[in-house]
């Protein structure tokens, strides 16, 4: 039970028209209400009626200093969530109790709820006014969406969760402006896009949401491929994978998808001797072309960047390219049985290797030495001690 000499915030909404008749209720007697600068004289004219009293504006930051027992704040106006949020973290962080109006967790819905339509409204109005938004089409967006995503990974990769944050938000703008596009051809809008994923996720988890049982990770994903072929009549084993997808992606996916049907290894340790398999065949196929991939020491380097005979003819060998397919494939089969994402295990691979050669060529340059003129021996020298200080800035 609520105490009421407790502080309350009181959820009011964006606009005067849509405010709670439960809301304004609870302002009844309330006095000197606290409310976001910037209130439309229509909203604050609202909450001081109901209120029986007057209004002070506060700012986010001084909103707790000025909280008294039983005192009010009025989650109000296009700031009112911002206010309401900064309230409620400071009071958790200070040990002060405050109850809301309507109680948790539905008053942070409210919350999620009116920024949610904020961000629509936005994206209405640029998409009618901007002239760089009234040209984009939905194929235009998708491949600024991929690029949001990619961002987005790199974020989560790197534990930035402040880089985190805003890449959501731009991947959030790319799905309301796709949803808008939608709209405009009548095929739907941000709210029936919302309302069928709702639909979707409920149905595929009837051990959640009905009496179906499902306890480990492995049953549900089992139940979840059952349910889209018996319930949702998609046909064949690889239903529903798109081409267009990176290749390590996709032949995760594909995999997956052999996977449901027993077609699997039991465990990554099954699958890891495959590598070695596909390897073999590989260097075979290029020794074919002069090369023996395990006995060749490191060539020197070359003055310049044009290609070998051998690399000629390799190119243009689909033994070559067939049997260096084979061998990712492999690496990525083991990658899904160790539960690893091979996408990102080969990126942050990339991103060490990057950071490495950055650094080999810096402690090179600081002992006056042009790392991309020596030779290989000594660049992998430097390589070594660059992965060494690595190791040791991480103890």
């Amino acid at each position: 039970m609520s105490d009421s000499r407790s502080p309350r915030i009181v959820y009011i909404g964006a606009d005067a028209a849509v405010a709670p008749a439960s809301s304004l209720r609870a302002l009844a007697g309330a006095g000197t209400v606290l409310v976001p600068a910037g209130l439309s004289a229509e909203l604050r004219r609202l909450i001081a009626t109901a209120a029986g009293g007057r209004l002070h504006e506060v700012q986010a930051d001084e909103a707790l200093r000025q909280l008294q027992g039983g005192s009010c704040v009025a989650a109000a106006g296009p700031r009112g969530p911002r206010l309401a949020r900064a309230l409620l973290a400071a009071a958790a962080q200070a040990g002060v109790a405050v109850n809301t109006v309507p109680a948790q967790p539905l008053f942070d819905d409210c919350l999620v709820v009116q920024q949610l339509a904020s961000l629509q409204r936005i994206t209405r109005t640029l998409r009618a006014q901007c002239p760089w938004d009234r040209v984009q089409t939905a194929g235009d967006i998708v491949s600024y969406s991929l690029e949001e995503m990619y961002e987005l990974a790199d974020a989560i990769a790197e534990g930035d969760l402040e880089q985190e944050h805003g890449e959501l938000g731009d991947v959030l703008f790319q799905v309301y402006f796709l949803a808008l596009l939608l709209q405009e051809q009548q095929a739907g809008d941000l709210g029936s896009v919302a309302a069928a994923i709702e639909r979707k996720l409920i149905r595929r988890h009837p051990h959640i949401f009905a009496d179906a049982v499902a306890d480990t990770p492995a049953a549900v994903r089992g139940r979840w491929e059952a349910i889209k072929r018996e319930q949702e009549g998609r046909e064949g084993i690889f239903h529903d994978v798109p081409r267009s997808l990176p290749a390590l992606l996709y032949a995760r996916k594909l995999q997956r998808r052999a996977a449901e049907v027993g077609f699997d290894w039991e465990t990554a340790l099954e699958a890891f001797p495959k590598i070695a398999e596909e390897h073999a065949e590989l260097a075979q196929a290029m020794a074919a072309h002069g090369h023996a991939p395990e006995f060749d020491a490191p060539a020197a380097p070359r003055e310049s960047e044009a290609p070998s005979p051998q690399q000629v003819e390799m190119r243009h060998d689909p033994h070559v390219r067939h049997e260096i397919g084979d061998l990712l494939f492999a690496v990525v089969n083991v990658a899904r049985k160790a539960g690893i994402d091979p996408e990102l295990a080969l990126r942050e691979a990339v991103r060490r290797f990057e950071r490495r050669v950055s650094t080999a060529a810096e402690l090179a340059s600081g002992e006056g030495v042009d790392w991309s003129a020596v030779g290989l021996e000594r660049q992998e020298h430097y390589y070594q001690r660059a992965k060494l200080e690595e190791k040791e800035g991480q103890r």
